[in-house]
């Protein structure tokens, strides 16, 4: 992938900027001259390696809905992070109570620039996307390679619309390039564009590469992955199913059951591995990976890091010993969490109380509640800090470890909690829950907890029973094996349970959330900017 990274930034710019902002329609003859020295769309689509640079666009901007690259875009990224993976959700909340990013419902508005930018972001995927697939059909090359960058394009459009649909409901379906100026856009039915997002998903299936080139690049078993999460949306159930089964038999694919990779010298376990440095490609032995968001630290045009540290770690530099002294020294294996994230009392113990002890996913390597004074200078160094109760709020809590990089930072201790871990985008754990939770669906409780169980085994957890299998233990279960992976309020919104876990599990969002905030609002400006038609607004958003 790092060969290609010089092309990325020829291509940043182009593409739908916003939602409106559009190709221009002059036909002002001093704007026709052709381009020569700088890529464009009218000059880089004449190459197989023109269209892999804008590819690898694709995959950058898909990168910035977790990573800090896209923040002079005018994301705000490591708030976007919180608050798409846990925030405002069962899982947490933002404790920060002068930034609202979803633990305030009441505050969410169509003027949101969270959602608005969230928004945009999509839309330039979608936008992107369609150029390519619009125009490698006449390019000048093989009809092998044509299949290959159109299956490439329809998954990005696809995967983009996953979040849109989820997120917003009912949103503009653009189909294909877009040239000149439009201001008449309308939306399309959920239905209709998880329909549109199926065909487009059964034709990467068919053309992308059977044989999983891993570094970052897509394979079948990626677009079958996400066509089985909207199989089951459209209620096909045993398509979602026969889709999820063509990944899981797929001889390519298994649970890592052993320790492996780069840092089995250190303490652990096999689950710990899987999120250390460089073990998220199937370089290191990792079979379980199916698509990975490439994170090429100190490359230029690469995404540098992401900031994750900086979110879910508690401020260990505020803990004090109980006569207030500095109780952590910090050092380059901490890195510099800020505490944003603040996990609810269903993520830090109700998930785990069947098998606290025994469920390798809530040992002391993956969900750490204990932490060791380091201070020489403290009367209590080397004993276990004891939280006061001013540190309950932010420096004292739970730490989920996928956060955390115990094998050292590169920059040291870092000033902004950055990490620098390649990013799992699909892993084989979670096709297994989609599969059990298309049975779940299906009525097929008995099929639902084998596949619920094969990720059990492997985090050396208890066997559930089949009666007491239901969405909402299949939603403990992405909590437990996918937290800080899974972007939360997706699949609580895709099942339309947002608010009603919200409700009982975030005692801090309950009190403002409605059940229209199911859905984001369409941005204001956005509606307005859609001067020829009416975009409308969802339900309960002025």
């Amino acid at each position: 992938m790092k060969k290609f990274i010089k092309y990325i930034d020829h291509f940043k710019s182009w593409g739908l900027i916003g939602f409106l902002v559009l190709a221009s329609a002059c036909d002002d003859s001093f704007l026709d001259e052709e381009p020569q020295n700088f890529l464009s769309p009218d000059n880089a689509f004449e190459t197989v390696e023109g269209f892999e640079a804008a590819i690898y666009d694709l995959h950058r901007r898909c990168r910035g809905l977790r990573t800090s690259e896209l923040i002079q875009e005018g994301l705000e990224e490591d708030k976007a992070i919180t608050t798409m993976y846990a925030s405002g959700t069962d899982l947490a909340w933002f404790v920060v109570p002068t930034q609202n990013f979803f633990t305030d419902y009441s505050r969410i508005n169509s003027t949101n620039a969270f959602v608005r930018n969230y928004w945009r972001l999509l839309y330039r995927i979608v936008s992107n996307a369609n150029t390519i697939i619009t125009r490698v059909q006449d390019a000048p090359f093989g009809e092998a390679d044509k299949l290959s960058i159109e299956a490439r394009g329809r998954f990005f459009r696809a995967f983009a619309y996953r979040y849109l649909v989820y997120l917003w409901g009912d949103v503009p379906l653009v189909q294909e390039e877009i040239r000149g100026t439009k201001f008449d856009f309308t939306r399309t039915p959920v239905a209709e564009i998880l329909a549109f997002m199926r065909d487009d998903l059964t034709f990467a299936s068919e053309y992308l590469v059977q044989e999983n080139p891993g570094d970052g690049r897509l394979s079948k078993a990626a677009a079958d992955h996400v066509l089985a999460e909207t199989l089951i949306s459209l209620g096909d159930y045993p398509a979602a199913i026969e889709a999820a089964s063509r990944v899981i038999n797929d001889g390519q694919y298994a649970l890592m059951q052993a320790r492996f990779g780069n840092h089995t010298n250190l303490d652990g376990d096999v689950f710990w591995d899987l999120f250390r440095l460089d073990n998220q490609n199937r370089s290191s032995g990792n079979t379980e990976s199916i698509w990975v968001w490439q994170l090429d630290f100190e490359t230029p045009g690469g995404s540098p890091n992401h900031r994750f540290t900086r979110a879910w770690s508690p401020r260990f530099e505020r803990l004090q010993d109980s006569e207030g002294t500095q109780a952590v020294i910090p050092v380059d294996t901490m890195g510099r969490g800020v505490g944003f994230v603040k996990p609810t009392r269903y993520l830090d113990s109700l998930i785990w109380l069947s098998d606290f002890d025994n469920d390798i996913r809530n040992s002391e390597f993956n969900m750490q509640r204990t932490f060791i004074n380091n201070n020489p200078a403290s009367a209590e160094f080397g004993q276990a800090i004891v939280p006061r109760q001013s540190d309950l709020d932010r420096n004292h809590y739970v730490y989920v470890k996928k956060a955390a990089s115990p094998e050292g930072y590169p920059q040291g201790y870092d000033r902004n909690g950055r990490m620098y871990t390649d990013i799992y985008a699909i892993r084989l754990a979670e096709t297994y829950l989609l599969r059990a939770e298309a049975h779940i669906r299906n009525g097929d409780a008995t099929s639902a907890a084998a596949d619920i169980n094969v990720v059990r085994s492997r985090a050396q957890a208890g066997a559930v029973a089949p009666g007491e299998v239901d969405i909402d233990y299949l939603l403990d279960e992405r909590a437990r094996e996918l937290v800080a992976e899974e972007p939360r309020r997706l699949t609580l919104t895709r099942m339309n349970k947002l608010v009603e876990r919200v409700r009982q599990y975030n005692p801090i969002s309950a009190p403002s959330i409605q059940p229209f905030h199911n859905l984001f609002p369409i941005p204001q400006e956005d509606i307005d900017a859609n001067l020829e038609s009416d975009l409308g607004q969802n339900e309960g958003y002025e």
